[in-house]
C-alpha cells in the first residue's frame, strides 16, 4: 500500500501544482504522504520490536503494536508540514510535536 502511494504521490509531485490542483487534491497529496510514511515507520518498528524481542528471548506478536505506534508517528511529518505552511517552524513547535509524539507512544505502550 505504501509503495502505491508512494508512485501516485510522485506523479502527483512531477505533473500538478497546488494551485491547480485544489483542495481536494491537497488532502490527497496528504493522505498519500502519510501512507508513505505509515509504510516506513511500520516497517522500521517491526524490525525494531523483533531485535527486541530476540535481546530479551521471548517471542512477540509486534504485528498489532507496531501498527498503532507507525500510526501515531506517521501523523508526526504531516503535523510539521501543516505547521511550516502556516509559517515559520522553529524549534519549540518542533519539541511540541516531538512532545505529542511522545505522549501517543505512551498512551499506546500503556493500553497494549
Amino acid at each position: 500500500m505504501s509503495l502505491v502511494a508512494m508512485v501516485f504521490l510522485m506523479i502527483m509531485i512531477n505533473l500538478t501544482t497546488p494551485s491547480d490542483i485544489g483542495p481536494l487534491g491537497v488532502l490527497v497529496f496528504f493522505t498519500l504522504v502519510y501512507l508513505v510514511c505509515f509504510g516506513v515507520i511500520m516497517g522500521v518498528c517491526r524490525i525494531l520490536f523483533q531485535i527486541v524481542g530476540r535481546l530479551k528471548n521471548k517471542k512477540t506478536t509486534s504485528g498489532r503494536k507496531s501498527y498503532y505506534y507507525s500510526s501515531v508517528l506517521a501523523f508526526v511529518p504531516i503535523v510539521l508540514i501543516f505547521m511550516r505552511s502556516f509559517g515559520e517552524l522553529n524549534f519549540l513547535e518542533v519539541v511540541l510535536v516531538g512532545f505529542f509524539a511522545i505522549v501517543g507512544c505512551f498512551y499506546i505502550s500503556k493500553k497494549t
